[in-house]
C-alpha cells in the first residue's frame, strides 16, 4: 500500500490519483471489515453451512473435551498428545480425522509445525500460549484464548464453554452441554464433614503442592462431599511437612510420583506422617494411571471426577486408583452434541 502511494504522488496526476486512492480506500475499509468479521459469520453453524473450512488445533486437554463435546471434532487437525490420550481413554478418537497431527509436547509450542497445519485458528489456554503469542501473530496464525485452566467451579467451566460455542456458532451444543453437565453435578453431588487433602505432588525434600480454596479441585471435593483441608490456601501453593501434620486431614488423595513404590516412599518420610489421621487410620488414595485426568482437567469429564471423590470420601474406591477402575466403576463418557 505505501508502495502504491508513493508511486501515486510521483505520477503528479491529481485527477488519477484521487479516482485510484477512492478505489484504494474502498478496498481497504473491505478487508479491514473482513478481519473483524466474527467467528459466527464465517465458521460453520449448527445447519452445517460453512463460508470457511475450519481448521483447529487444540493445545488444551480441556479445550479438546469442549471442542469435541460441541461436535467440532471433525474439523481438529492438531492437538497435543495429553489431549489424544484423553480421548484415547474415553474412546473418542473416531471424533476427529484419522490423519490429525499430535503435537509430543504442549510447551514450547511448535510454531512450524502449526504453520504446516494451515490452521484456521489455534485454540489454547490463555497462561499457555501467553509468552508465545507475538510468535504466533507474526506467523499469521489466528489464535482463541480460553481460561478453563484457572476456573475455580463449575460456573466458570461453563462459562467457558458457552464463549466457545458462541465462537464457534455452536451456541445450541454449548447450552446442551452445560445443561447435560449440571443434571450430572445434580446426580453426584453429595455434602459432609470429613477434611480431604490433596497432594498434587511430593518433593524430595518432603514439601508438597496442594490445592488451595480458590482452584477448580477445591471445587470436586466439596461437591464430593468433603471440606478441603488446605482451603485457606491460594492457588497451588508449596507447603512444608508441618502443615499438613497441623491440617490432621482425614484423608489423602495423593497423585503419584513417578511410580507408585516411589510415591508411597515419599508420602511415609514426610516427617510426622504417623501422627496424621487419615495415615493412622489407612485413608489414603493414590491417582494412578492416568486417573489424574480426571480430576485435572477442568472440561466436561469433571464432572464425573466429583463422583469419584465422592467415592473417596465414602470410602468405596481402591486405594490405588486406575484409569481401568475409573472406566469400569465410575464410567465417564464425553458426550457430543
Amino acid at each position: 500500500m505505501d508502495r502504491l502511494y508513493k508511486y501515486l504522488m510521483n505520477l503528479k496526476i491529481v485527477g488519477l490519483a484521487i479516482v485510484i486512492l477512492v478505489v484504494i480506500g474502498g478496498i481497504a475499509v473491505y478487508e479491514v471489515m473482513k478481519k473483524t468479521t466474527t467467528a459466527n459469520e464465517t465458521y460453520p453453524t449448527t445447519s452445517g453451512t460453512s463460508s470457511v473450512k475450519l481448521r483447529i488445533v487444540s493445545l488444551t486437554p480441556s479445550d479438546t473435551q469442549d471442542l469435541i463435546a460441541l461436535g467440532l471434532g471433525k474439523y481438529i487437525v492438531g492437538l497435543d498428545r495429553y489431549s489424544y490420550t484423553i480421548l484415547q481413554l474415553v474412546n473418542k478418537t473416531s471424533c476427529i480425522p484419522s490423519n490429525v497431527t499430535v503435537f509430543p509436547q504442549i510447551y514450547p509450542v511448535n510454531i512450524s509445525g502449526l504453520i504446516e497445519l494451515n490452521p484456521t485458528v489455534i485454540v489454547g489456554e490463555k497462561d499457555l500460549l501467553y509468552e508465545c503469542i507475538n510468535s504466533l501473530q507474526k506467523a499469521g496464525l489466528k489464535t482463541y484464548l480460553t481460561n478453563a485452566d484457572y476456573a475455580s467451579n463449575f460456573y466458570q467451566i461453563e462459562s467457558c464453554i458457552c464463549s466457545l460455542g458462541k465462537y464457534f456458532n455452536e451456541t445450541n451444543a454449548s447450552k446442551e452441554l452445560v445443561n447435560w453437565m449440571n443434571s450430572k453435578l445434580q446426580e453426584f453431588s453429595s455434602s459432609g464433614n470429613k477434611t480431604v487433602a490433596y497432594i498434587d505432588w511430593i518433593c524430595p525434600n518432603y514439601y508438597f503442592w496442594t490445592a488451595g480454596g480458590n482452584v477448580f479441585i477445591n471445587s470436586l471435593i466439596q461437591l464430593g462431599g468433603g471440606i478441603n483441608a488446605f482451603g485457606e490456601c491460594v492457588n497451588y501453593e508449596e507447603l512444608c511437612p508441618g502443615k499438613l501434620i497441623e491440617a490432621n486431614p482425614d484423608i489423602l488423595v495423593v497423585n503419584v510420583v513417578y511410580n507408585i513404590s516411589y510415591t508411597k516412599y515419599l508420602l511415609s518420610h514426610i516427617p510426622g506422617i504417623q501422627n496424621v489421621t487419615a495415615y493412622k487410620d489407612g485413608n489414603i488414595y493414590f491417582l494412578c494411571c492416568y486417573s489424574s485426568y480426571l480430576t485435572n482437567e477442568p472440561g466436561p469429564l469433571a464432572v464425573y471426577a466429583v463422583l469419584l471423590f465422592h467415592d473417596i470420601i465414602n470410602g468405596t474406591a481402591p486405594h490405588q486408583i486406575t484409569w481401568s477402575w475409573i472406566y469400569n466403576c465410575i464410567k465417564p463418557e464425553l458426550p457430543v452434541f
